[in-house]
C-alpha cells in the first residue's frame, strides 16, 4: 500500500480507528470460544464492519477477505493490485497480500495459491481456521476450493458464515448514531418521493428524485435497487421502476433503504395520486396498527420471534389476513450490493437463533399486502418500518406517516 496516499486522507472516516478496533476484539473473543485460530473473512459486508473498505466490484471469482487471527489484532487484507489506492485510503488496514489471478485476468487457482500461502506464511497453515462458506462473493466453488488447498495443507477448517454476523447484530452507540442519520436520509428521499408524484412523470423519474436527495444528504446507493411501481404495477414488492407514467388514481408504492456509511434504514409507502377508494385507505390504516401493537407489548428482554408473533396477532385480529403477501422482519444493518436483508430474522432461519430484544439491534418491520379483487388504482400496498432498541425500548426510526398518503 502507499502510505504517502494515507497521509493525504482530508476528509472524514466512517468510524475512529478505536472503533474497529474493538470489533476486532470481539472478533478474536467469538474464535477463541470456538476454539479457532483465526478467521478468513470474505462476505463484502462483514469486510466494511472491521475495516471501512467499501469496494464495488465482488465478482464471482473474488477473493478479497480480510484475515483475523484469535492470539493477536494483526489483520491481513488479501486483495487485488487493481485496488491498491482503495487499500492505501483505509486506515483500518494495516497489511495487505495481492492476489492478483483472476482477481484481473489470471485463474482463480492462482488467487487461492497466493492466500493459502499467505495464511501459510503467518504461521497459520496447519491451523483450525474459519471459513464464511455461505455468501454472495465469492462463488460456492471458488470457497469449496479454498477449503480443499487449505486443509490438503495442513489446516482444519469449519464453516464460520455466522460468526462475524452474530456480532454484527448489537450495535455500537456510533453505529447506532449511523443508523440514525441513515434513517434522516431515507426520510428524505421518501418525502422528494412524495412531493415530486404526480400525472405524467415516469417512475425513473421518481428513482432519480428519491436518489438525488439522499445523495445530497451524504446518503449513499442501498444494497438494493429501489423497488417502485404504480398503478397495475403498484404490488409488484421486488420490481424496478420503469418508464411507465404515472396516471391520475394510481396506487404508487415506493421501497427503499437510506444509507449512510453503508449502514440501511428500511422505508416503504404508498401514495394516493388523487383521493383513492376507500378500501385501500381502510387497509392501511388498519395495518398501521401493527406498529403500535408491537411497540405496544414487546418489552426489553423477550424473544426477537415474540415480534413477529405479535404481528401475526395482529393482523389476524385486524382481520388483513387475506390480503397479506408477507408481514415479518429482519435485520437492518450494514450492507453492501446486491442485498441488505440481514440473516437475523424475527421468524428465525438460518440457524441463528431466537436472542432476545436488547439495546444495539436493528430490523425491520414489513407490512405487505396483494390485493387482487381490482380495486380501483393498482394491484397492491405496503408500508415497512425500521425499529431500533435502545434502553428505553422500541423506537419507529421514521417520521413520516405509514397511512396511505394522498398526493
Amino acid at each position: 500500500m502507499n502510505n504517502y496516499l494515507r497521509d493525504q486522507i482530508d476528509w472524514e472516516q466512517p468510524f475512529p480507528p478505536e472503533e474497529y478496533a474493538s470489533r476486532r476484539a470481539r472478533v478474536r473473543e467469538s474464535l477463541a470460544a470456538a476454539n479457532l485460530d483465526a478467521i478468513l473473512v470474505t462476505t463484502p459486508a462483514n469486510i466494511t464492519w472491521l475495516t471501512g473498505y467499501d469496494m464495488i466490484w465482488y465478482h464471482l471469482q473474488n477473493l478479497t477477505g480480510l484475515l483475523v487471527r484469535a492470539d493477536s489484532d494483526d489483520t491481513v487484507l488479501f486483495d487485488s493490485t487493481a485496488h491498491t489506492t482503495i487499500i492505501s485510503l483505509t486506515p483500518a488496514i494495516s497489511d495487505v497480500i495481492y492476489v492478483d489471478g483472476a482477481a484481473v485476468s489470471g485463474t482463480v487457482e492462482e488467487s487461492i495459491a497466493a492466500v493459502v500461502g499467505g495464511i501459510t506464511d503467518k504461521g497459520l497453515g496447519k491451523s483450525r481456521l474459519g471459513l464464511e462458506m455461505w455468501g454472495y462473493a465469492p462463488h460456492a466453488s471458488v470457497m469449496e476450493s479454498l477449503s480443499t488447498a487449505l486443509s490438503e495443507g495442513g489446516a482444519t477448517v469449519e464453516d464460520q458464515w455466522t460468526l462475524v454476523e452474530r456480532l454484527r447484530f448489537i450495535k455500537s452507540p456510533l453505529e447506532m448514531l449511523h443508523v440514525r442519520k441513515a434513517a434522516e436520509i431515507g426520510d428524505l428521499g421518501m418525502t422528494a418521493a412524495r412531493d415530486f408524484i404526480k400525472p405524467g412523470v415516469m417512475e425513473t423519474e421518481i428513482e432519480g428524485v428519491i436518489m438525488g436527495a439522499m445523495m445530497g444528504a451524504g446518503g449513499g446507493y442501498p444494497g438494493i435497487r429501489t423497488m417502485l411501481g404504480a398503478g397495475p404495477r403498484a404490488g409488484t414488492h421486488h420490481s424496478p421502476p420503469t418508464r411507465r407514467q404515472i396516471k391520475q388514481g394510481d396506487i404508487v408504492f415506493v421501497d427503499f433503504c437510506g444509507v449512510y456509511d453503508r449502514y440501511h434504514v428500511n422505508v416503504n409507502r404508498t401514495f394516493s395520486v388523487g383521493e383513492p377508494d376507500q378500501r385501500w385507505t381502510d387497509l392501511m390504516t388498519k395495518a398501521a396498527g401493527c406498529i403500535d401493537a408491537i411497540l405496544s407489548e414487546v418489552k426489553l428482554g423477550d424473544s426477537l420471534s415474540s415480534i413477529d408473533a405479535v404481528a401475526q396477532r395482529y393482523t389476524d385480529d385486524a382481520g388483513i389476513r387475506k390480503y397479506v403477501w408477507w408481514v415479518g422482519g429482519y435485520a437492518q444493518e450494514i450492507a453492501v450490493p446486491p442485498d441488505w436483508c440481514g440473516n437475523n430474522w424475527l421468524n428465525p432461519r438460518f440457524d441463528m437463533g431466537d436472542p432476545v430484544v436488547q439495546p444495539g439491534m436493528v430490523f425491520n418491520l414489513e407490512n405487505q399486502f396483494d390485493v387482487y379483487d381490482d380495486w380501483p388504482g393498482g394491484s397492491g400496498c405496503a408500508y415497512i418500518e425500521t425499529l431500533m432498541v435502545t434502553e428505553n425500548g422500541i423506537e419507529v426510526m421514521s417520521k413520516l406517516p405509514r397511512n396511505l398518503t394522498t398526493v
